[in-house]
């Protein structure tokens, strides 16, 4: 999870919630990297990757945490540029457990976690 904007930790020793400007390089660094090492289809190379990632995104200095779930959110709030080529589907919370029961049942059949 990271939160956009980021807790502006110099001031945690004031006692102050204060949050740093919002940048979208950051946004688009952790969905490079949590690209990167998904999408492992087996198990015998590629150790670096998971089967699947989730990079939950929060934005928290609203009153009600908004979470992410598509590339379009995060260009209307900022966090992207309009004209990125980044794409955060595939990313997103939603249906994040049912992906990874879906991978571990078609490579140890179904049936098998009930």
């Amino acid at each position: 999870m990271i939160a956009v904007p980021e807790y502006d930790d110099k001031e945690f020793k004031n006692k102050q919630v204060k949050f740093k400007d919002v940048k979208s390089k950051l946004v688009e660094k952790y969905i490079k990297s949590f690209q990167a090492i998904r999408g492992r289809t087996t198990t015998a190379k590629n150790f670096f990757q998971y089967e699947a990632t989730c990079l939950l995104i929060v934005y928290f200095s609203k009153e009600t945490p908004k979470i992410y779930n598509s590339t379009a959110e995060l260009i209307a709030d900022g966090l992207l540029p309009e004209d990125t080529t980044l794409v955060y589907e595939g990313l997103e919370w939603a249906n994040f457990s049912k992906k990874l029961i879906d991978i571990y049942e078609t490579r140890f059949g179904k049936g098998i976690l009930t």
